[in-house]
C-alpha cells in the first residue's frame, strides 16, 4: 500500500524545541512526502531554525491568528493523501508513519489510524525511555466515538487521517483556544471508522508554556478548570447539533426496541461526565419516560455505571450537591440507581487513603441523598464481591 503523507506542523515561539520535532518527522523509516511548518507569527528565532533544514521543509508564515488557523492553512497547502499533524514540541518515533501505514493497509475501510502515546519531560533523547503511557481503552464492543466522548485519549499527533476525510470534516474551529484536536477527532470518528495500531506513535512532551491567539494568552499547562471549560464548550455544541443516534454505543439491529433508550441514556451519561448537569437532566428524564415500568436491559445497566466517571472527579458536587438533586426524582428503578452509584465505593476509598475524611463523608452523604441508602448498600456490596472474586 502506497501511503503518501504530509506532516503539518503549526508553531509559535518554539525555536528551542521545534528543531527536534522536525528532525523526528524527517527521520521516519517511511519518508513523508513533505513537512510543512506554519509559523503563527513567532517573534523568536523560529525561522532561523527551520531554514537549516533547507528544501526538506516548507515554511509558511502568517500573522498571529491561533493554532487552529495555522492548522487550517497547513492542511489547505498539503498535497499528501494522508495528513499527520505534529505539534512543535512533540516527537514521532522513527517507525510512526510506517505503523500507521500498516494499520491502514490492514483496514482499507478506515479513514484514520491511531496509536498509543508516551509522555516525556525534558530533552528529546529521554523520550524513547518513557514508560508514562496513556491508557488506551482495551478491546471494547462499543463504538469508538462513544469511548472518545467519555475520554479524549487521542491528541492530534497520535492519529493520521485521509486528506479527503479531513476536508469533509471541515476546518479546525478557530474559536477554540484549547481542545481543537479533541473536537476534531470527535467529528472524524462520528463520520468515519478508524483503525488502531498497538504501538507508540507519539512522544508527547510535557512542560509549561504559552501560546497567543489574537492577543489572548493561553497557558498550555493542564489546569483542571481550563480543560473542564474547554470541553464543556465542545459538548454544548455537540449536544445542540448531534442526533441521538450519534450517541448509540453499539451497532444494534434495526428491530432492537432498546436502541433509542440506549442512545438517550448514553447521551445523558456523557453530558453528566462533562459536568453539564442541566443537559444531562433533560436527556435522563427522556430516558426515564421511555423506560417507564420496564425492567432495564443489562446493556442499560452497563451504561449507567459510567455516570460518575468524570476524569475530573466529583469535587464540584461535594460543594454543590443540589446540582444533581433531580436524579432522585427521575423514578428510575433500584437496579439503575445501583449501577449509577457503582463508582462511589472506589472514590470513597481514594478519598480516605488521601486523608480527606470530610470530603469522604460528604460524598457518602451525597450518594445516599441522590441514589438512596439501598442503592448505596448495593453498590458497596457489588464492589466487595468483585474484590473477593
Amino acid at each position: 500500500m502506497n501511503v503518501d503523507v504530509s506532516v503539518v506542523m503549526p508553531t509559535f515561539n518554539r525555536a528551542h524545541l521545534i528543531g527536534e520535532s522536525i528532525e523526528s518527522a524527517l527521520r521516519q523509516s517511511l519518508e513523508p512526502r513533505e513537512v510543512i511548518v506554519i509559523d503563527d507569527g513567532s517573534s523568536d528565532a523560529t525561522f532561523d531554525v527551520v531554514r537549516r533544514f533547507g528544501d526538506r521543509v516548507t515554511y509558511l508564515r502568517q500573522g498571529n491568528a491561533g493554532k487552529s488557523a495555522a492548522l487550517n492553512r497547513g492542511i489547505a497547502a498539503a498535497a499528501g493523501d494522508w495528513l499527520l499533524v505534529l505539534d512543535d514540541d512533540d516527537l514521532l518515533p522513527s517507525d510512526a508513519l510506517r505503523a500507521h501505514a500498516a494499520a491502514l493497509r490492514d483496514s482499507p475501510q478506515a479513514a484514520f489510524s491511531y496509536g498509543r502515546f508516551a509522555r516525556f519531560w525534558g530533552d528529546g533523547c529521554d523520550a524513547p525511555h518513557s514508560r508514562d503511557l496513556e491508557e488506551i481503552p482495551g478491546p471494547d464492543d462499543r463504538r469508538l466515538i462513544v469511548r472518545l466522548m467519555e475520554r479524549c485519549f487521542l491528541p492530534n499527533p497520535a492519529w493520521m487521517v485521509r486528506r479527503a476525510a479531513q476536508l469533509e470534516a471541515g476546518p479546525y474551529r478557530e474559536d477554540l483556544h484549547r481542545g481543537q484536536d479533541y473536537e476534531m477527532i470527535l467529528r472524524l470518528a462520528r463520520a468515519n471508522p478508524g483503525c488502531f495500531t498497538d504501538c507508540v506513535t507519539l512522544y508527547q512532551r510535557k512542560h509549561v508554556s504559552e501560546r497567543r491567539s489574537q492577543g489572548r494568552r493561553v497557558l498550555t499547562q493542564d489546569t483542571i478548570a481550563g480543560w473542564i471549560g474547554a470541553e464543556q464548550a465542545i459538548f454544548r455544541h455537540i449536544d445542540d447539533t448531534w442526533r441521538d443516534a450519534d450517541f448509540l454505543p453499539w451497532e444494534v439491529a434495526r428491530d432492537d426496541d432498546c436502541a433509542a433508550r440506549l442512545a438517550i441514556l448514553q447521551r445523558g451519561v456523557v453530558m453528566f461526565m462533562r459536568k453539564l448537569y442541566d443537559r444531562s437532566e433533560r436527556h435522563l428524564r427522556r430516558y426515564a419516560g421511555m423506560l417507564g415500568e420496564r425492567e432495564p436491559d443489562p446493556r442499560e445497566l452497563r451504561l449507567a455505571t459510567g455516570l460518575l466517571g468524570s476524569r475530573y472527579g466529583l469535587d464540584d458536587l461535594l460543594e454543590r450537591g443540589e446540582q444533581i438533586a433531580w436524579l432522585r426524582s427521575l423514578g428510575l428503578p433500584r437496579q439503575i440507581h445501583v449501577a449509577m452509584a457503582s463508582q462511589l465505593p472506589w472514590r470513597l476509598k481514594k478519598l480516605l487513603l488521601q486523608g480527606r475524611i470530610v470530603q469522604a463523608r460528604k460524598l457518602f452523604q451525597l450518594g445516599q441523598e441522590t441514589f438512596g441508602a439501598a442503592a448505596m448498600a448495593g453498590a458497596i456490596g457489588n464492589r466487595l464481591r468483585a474484590a473477593r472474586a
